[in-house]
């Protein structure tokens, strides 16, 4: 989990330093051979309490940066010359820092089964990073209104999505669903949401935002699994929105005439580090007109099967989406679930189903 992170922020060692009962700070992870330096820090801290206050706040001590944890402790980075902690990563970094913390902390029942020993700490660490996979709250977004909802398969879930402020007029959306299942996936989807999140200020195209986090973390995933993904970028002043499609489904587009499917060209992330990636990749800008509605969704929605053995498909999604009418992003939601909770078989999903609506709102 930690060395994923080292390589998103291109650290040469990183380091997760907690305090124990009587203040002092101790390492819990870290380099294989602890530098002098690091072995200061640990002291200095360690007297003075290593109060972290969770803050976004970051401390420099020699060529370690130093982000606070929500407790004792701290997350420890060396980074390269002239290196620095971009501020749309820290707060995912801390995320991470903190899940692995409180992974470490928590002691598992002794069992003789390793399997159930195994299970056991993939379920917790599932539960410490799903919350982390999918936005709290959403920005504000003049003359739009979006919804989101995500059903799990199980513990363990593959997806991810997230909202991200990029300037004052301009808003991102991104959904992700990354192949496979179990704690690598979340894992993952984590580092895909930290990446992309650290390539939005660099570009308003969502192809190229979409291009750089494939050659971010191509050597990563190559040997792991593929990520699908679609990027969206909302203007609120011209009410565009442009869109990249990397491998996810094609978007729905609902309008008063019915329902269409985006074509937008590309494909997954990890298997092609640049060229061929790079040329597959499209923008397709579209503007809403009030009423209209789009919608991103996941592979689970169109794959969760029936009793009878029948798929959900496309073609029953399109037809749900239109029987919504002129309904808002949340209500619209709500009429998908439950046309999929009345169809599909008892006892869970066969993937996991994310379902994010933007629509743009009648004056």
């Amino acid at each position: 989990m930690l060395e994923r992170l080292a390589a998103l922020l291109k650290a040469s060692a990183i380091a997760l330093l907690s305090g124990g009962e009587g203040g002092e700070i101790g390492t819990f992870w870290g380099p294989g051979e602890r530098s002098t330096e690091l072995q200061r820090i640990i002291e200095r801290y360690g007297k003075r309490g290593g109060e972290g206050d969770g803050s976004p706040a970051i401390e420099e001590d020699g060529s370690w940066t130093l982000l606070p944890l929500s407790g004792r402790g701290f997350l420890a980075v060396r980074l390269e010359p002239k290196g620095v902690v971009p501020p749309a990563v820290q707060s995912a970094a801390l995320a991470v820092a903190e899940a692995a913390l409180r992974l470490t902390r928590r002691s598992l029942p002794r069992v003789a089964d390793r399997r159930s020993r195994l299970l056991e700490a993939e379920l917790l660490a599932a539960g410490l990073f799903q919350a982390s996979l999918f936005p709290r709250t959403a920005p504000a977004l003049p003359g739009f209104r979006v919804a989101a909802v995500h059903l799990s398969a199980g513990e363990l879930s593959g997806d991810f999505c997230d909202l991200l402020p990029i300037t004052p007029h301009a808003c991102g959306i991104l959904v992700g669903d990354v192949a496979g299942k179990g704690i690598a996936a979340a894992l993952v989807g984590g580092m895909c949401r930290v990446a992309v999140r650290s390539q939005v200020a660099a570009s308003l195209s969502p192809s190229e935002v979409l291009c750089r986090v494939n050659r971010l973390l191509h050597g990563d995933l190559v040997e792991r699994s593929l990520v699908a993904m679609l990027y969206a970028v909302i203007d609120t002043e011209t009410r565009e929105i442009r869109l990249a499609r990397a491998g996810q489904e094609q978007p729905l587009l609902r309008q008063a005439s019915g329902v269409v499917e985006l074509d937008a060209p590309g494909f997954c992330l990890g298997i092609d580090s640049g060229e061929s990636f790079d040329a597959a990749l499209a923008d397709v800008s579209l503007v809403l007109e009030p009423g209209d509605l789009l919608l991103f969704y996941t592979d689970g929605m169109t794959d969760a099967v029936a009793p009878c053995g029948a798929m959900f498909d496309k073609g029953r999604l399109t037809a749900t989406l239109g029987r919504t009418g002129t309904l808002g992003a949340q209500a619209s939601l709500e009429v998908l679930c439950q046309e999929l909770a009345s169809f599909r078989s008892p006892g869970g999903l066969a993937d996991d189903v994310t379902l994010v609506a933007l629509e743009r709102v009648r004056s």
